[in-house]
């Protein structure tokens, strides 16, 4: 039933309902236990099996061929052709550099190559 406060409708049935819920349990412990253990005697899986099954499952496998080949002749001319092998022969040389500067400074440091790449493609990037 709602009340009507100043044109509001409130459901006070709803208040605090879940404070003391009774429920079967509390009357039959003994039922309990048993469907408990009877809902746990599922098929067993060996744990090495299921790490397997993650470990297949988590592997990425693509089938497309990434090695596509295109016609730049289609979409630029040779000069911009030129210029573009041009600016990504010079990113490629500072890449390098940074690289072996990474290298250098971090020589202790044990670093995945992803993140030496990472860092110096934005040596890189801040030089131009």
């Amino acid at each position: 039933m709602t009340n009507n406060i100043n044109r509001i409708g409130i459901n006070t049935k709803g208040v605090n309902s879940y404070v003391n819920p009774k429920t079967q349990s509390e009357s039959k412990p003994e039922e309990n236990v048993q469907n408990n253990q009877a809902q746990t005697s599922g098929a067993q899986v060996k744990p090495e099996d299921v790490l397997t099954y993650m470990a297949q499952n988590a592997v990425v496998v693509n089938p497309k061929s990434i090695s596509k080949t295109y016609d730049v002749a289609k979409y630029v001319t040779p000069e911009q052709a030129a210029r573009i092998a041009g600016f990504i022969g010079e990113f490629e040389d500072e890449v390098t550099k940074g690289l072996l500067a990474i290298n250098e400074e971090l020589e202790g440091v044990n670093l995945p190559e992803s993140t030496k790449y990472e860092l110096a493609a934005k040596m890189a990037e801040s030089k131009n």
